[in-house]
């Protein structure tokens, strides 16, 4: 599915855009991307100026990202949790007399502290401020009269595939 598995729930997590000029532009850049990054066509969309489906063309995957924000607060919680309760294992076990004299406390400290930890990694992870700058970027272009393609990619491999082939066709456009 996706590099992050663990925390992501979306089937397509990275996007990459490019602006165009012109409709025949970024149609060009679509067919580019769809024939030779090798991207199916249900993963390639062209934003057009003023397009009444742009935040749907843009995030796709609501469901996706609702199961990422599950994913990700279960496991980094859990995740800080566990580290906490070691820690605080190991503090009790072998730390200063602090810790030693106060078993209880510590657990509950360190515990709650690394969950915390955990969970505020989380809305980090699920607030995808990868995605903003490509948000903003579609969004001014549809308010200026440009168009856009937005590339849905499974991996950093298609990523990457398809930022080349934007790039390219940006530059021959």
């Amino acid at each position: 599915m996706s590099d992050n598995d663990l925390l992501q729930g979306e089937q397509f997590p990275h996007k990459i855009s490019g602006e165009y000029e012109s409709e025949d532009a970024a149609r060009h850049a679509a067919e580019l991307l769809i024939n030779n990054a090798g991207l199916p066509e249900t993963q390639v969309r062209v934003v057009e100026p003023g397009d009444p489906s742009l935040s749907r063309k843009v995030e796709p995957e609501s469901r996706g990202i609702a199961r990422t924000l599950v994913k990700s607060h279960i496991t980094l919680g859990l995740a800080g949790l566990v580290s906490g309760l070691v820690l605080a294992a190991l503090l009790v076990t072998f730390g200063p007399a602090l810790t030693r004299s106060s078993p209880l406390q510590t657990f509950i400290v360190f515990g709650a502290l690394f969950s915390m930890t955990g969970l505020i990694l989380a809305g980090a992870v699920s607030l995808r401020p990868d995605h903003d700058p490509l948000i903003v970027k579609t969004q001014h272009a549809a308010r200026s009269g440009r168009w856009s393609v937005i590339a849905h990619c499974a991996d950093f491999e298609e990523k990457a595939r398809a930022k080349n082939t934007i790039d390219f066709s940006s530059q021959t456009a």
